[in-house]
């Protein structure tokens, strides 16, 4: 009784060897098994294998960068008071350095440079123009202005 089986299985064989139109339909169904049970095994092998990450969009600061930043911010603070400014000249000193300059914080005098960029009776515009000569940055005197009111509006939030 296995030998008809054989003999017959054989036959089909040799047809669908034959036959390119049927060998090709056949390869693709046999690829698309294939496809559909193998893709979601491997699916879920290189998610749990931890080959594959989830990116949450949340990185992590390290430690020391942020004790570098505030003793960073506690010199601005320092140079501002010594230069007689308040704290509106202060807040102005921390934005541009949280959010334009922070990657001079390491230069030598940084604050100092910072400090020396404000006035008395110093309008927005004269100060980024002065930061700008000073830093060699292209900080718009509107998205400065705008970053300020965000800043002081969260405060009033509070």
């Amino acid at each position: 009784m296995a030998f008809p089986i054989a003999a017959i299985l054989k036959k089909a064989a040799i047809a669908v060897g034959s036959n390119k139109k049927v060998l090709k339909t056949v390869g693709c169904i046999a690829l698309g098994l294939v496809v559909i049970i193998c893709m979601p095994i491997a699916a879920v092998l290189g998610i749990f294998s931890g080959g594959a990450g989830i990116d949450t969009g949340k990185t992590e600061i390290p430690q020391e960068e942020i004790l570098q930043a505030e003793e960073t911010m506690e010199r601005i603070e320092e140079k501002m008071l010594e230069k007689g400014f308040g704290e509106e000249r202060i807040e102005k000193a921390m934005v541009l350095f949280s959010f334009c300059l922070f990657q001079f914080a390491e230069e030598e005098n940084f604050a100092e440079r910072l400090a020396g960029c404000f006035e008395t009776e110093q309008t927005d515009e004269e100060l980024i123009a002065a930061v700008n000569a000073e830093f060699g940055t292209n900080i718009l005197p509107e998205e400065f202005r705008d970053l300020v009111n965000e800043i002081q509006k969260e405060e009033e939030k509070e």
